[in-house]
């Protein structure tokens, strides 16, 4: 979903003005998906014994997602472009993370 936020972006940079609204529905289910990945991450942690830090990242993301919203309604392009890089960096590379842990 944290591509696609991409690809809707530059549909609609690119003329295709429906693009928007699919751009803002997908942030909405993007944002819900970083909260049950909160859940998994507790999970991971307890009874899972895992590292701690996969809540803490899974809370920023969800997090930086607010302030995307955010910037997005209020049309500050030249923040919310980098960070929604930002955003789907973090999330590879958790993701990256999860599925190479032993």
């Amino acid at each position: 979903m944290l591509f696609d936020q991409a690809v809707f972006a530059g549909q609609f940079l690119s003329g295709s003005y429906d693009s928007l609204a699919v751009h803002r529905e997908n942030a909405t289910f993007a944002g819900i998906s970083v909260l049950i990945s909160t859940v998994a991450a507790v999970l991971v942690r307890w009874p899972g014994r895992g590292p701690w830090w996969p809540i803490a990242a899974c809370i920023g993301i969800f997090a930086l997602i607010g302030l995307q919203i955010v910037f997005g309604f209020a049309r500050a392009i030249s923040v919310h472009v980098p960070l929604g890089v930002a955003i789907i960096m973090v999330a590879t590379g958790l993701a990256v993370w999860a599925w190479k842990r032993p």
